[in-house]
């Protein structure tokens, strides 16, 4: 039990430490796989497929699904431009 309280006192503390843009760009990046994945889904396309339109590998698409990827705006708008969706709006 020793061990375990240990480890979750070292998560913890390595959160609490982790800057707050750190934390916001791993969220969005896990928003972006969980919204691109399910709009794939409901569409029918598999991710051969998707890549395609896109202009990428399957493999591609697989790692951007998994989540944890870093977004580029050129890779936000090709993935907006294939699926017609606008994948990113700029509050005024």
């Amino acid at each position: 039990m020793k061990h375990s309280r240990e480890t979750e006192q070292l998560f913890q503390q390595t959160l609490d430490e982790t800057p707050k843009a750190l934390k916001l760009q791993v969220e969005w990046s896990y928003e972006i796989a969980d919204w691109i994945d399910n709009l794939l889904q409901s569409r029918g396309l598999s991710q051969k497929e998707f890549a395609k339109m896109v202009g990428t590998s399957e493999a591609a698409v697989s790692h951007w699904v998994g989540g944890g990827h870093n977004f580029t705006l050129a890779t936000l708008a090709k993935i907006s431009a294939a699926l017609d969706v606008s994948l990113i709006t700029i509050k005024h």
